[in-house]
């Protein structure tokens, strides 16, 4: 299982954002991204979803193209979980039915181990205007985990969360990442940050 881009270049007001960008990300793989703000890192996420149209380039994921100058494979059909930096949890469910959303509300050890980790039990029952900022980012991305994707993408993961926290999290998504057998690709302004994540490449837009 991997992901696979090249030759993208993307459009912001009439002006190229980015371009030329190339990259692999195999299985079992973390990939850093950073840049300057407003260099492109989530348009480039937006784009790997299906929510933003490239100007130019091909992105495929398991030999099953998403993007090329024909092929426009919607979001819905990408089986990808996108943790993003707003969180866009669901307002008028609470935060276990956020979590168990795109998961048919499926229970299992990954659930038990997701919960845990991510320090979520208490705050199950709680509708997402009741959660903290750092409790609303651990529901999504205790919610894209849950998916169980064939790739996982996140924008700023772990911008709300305390060091210990933070660790804690950042141990868990390696460990998603290896088991499931999946790439990875995170946005961080910081990598000093992340130094929990082993992650194996870094791109720099």
């Amino acid at each position: 299982m991997r992901i696979k881009v090249e030759n993208l270049s993307v459009l912001r007001n009439n002006s190229l954002l980015f371009k030329g960008i190339n990259f692999i990300v195999e299985k079992k793989e973390i990939c850093m991204v950073d840049g300057n703000s407003g260099a492109g890192k989530s348009s480039l996420l937006n784009i790997l979803s299906g929510l933003l149209i490239p100007e130019t380039g091909t992105i495929e994921c398991n030999d099953i193209i998403f993007n090329n100058k024909d092929i426009q494979l919607p979001p819905e059909k990408r089986n990808i979980g996108y943790v993003f930096q707003d969180f866009a949890l669901f307002p008028h469910i609470n935060a276990n039915k956020n979590i168990l959303f795109a998961s048919n509300n499926s229970k299992d050890e990954l659930y038990e181990l997701v919960i845990s980790e991510l320090e979520l039990k208490e705050h199950l029952k709680k509708l997402p205007h009741e959660l903290s900022g750092g409790q609303k980012q651990r529901v999504a991305i205790a919610r894209a985990i849950m998916m169980k994707p064939q790739f996982l993408i996140m924008d700023e993961p772990f911008s709300n969360l305390d060091e210990a926290i933070s660790v804690k999290t950042q141990k868990l998504i390696s460990t998603i990442v290896k088991n499931q057998n999946i790439p990875c690709l995170i946005v961080s302004h910081n990598k000093k940050q992340n130094a929990y994540l082993n992650y194996s490449q870094s791109i720099s837009l």
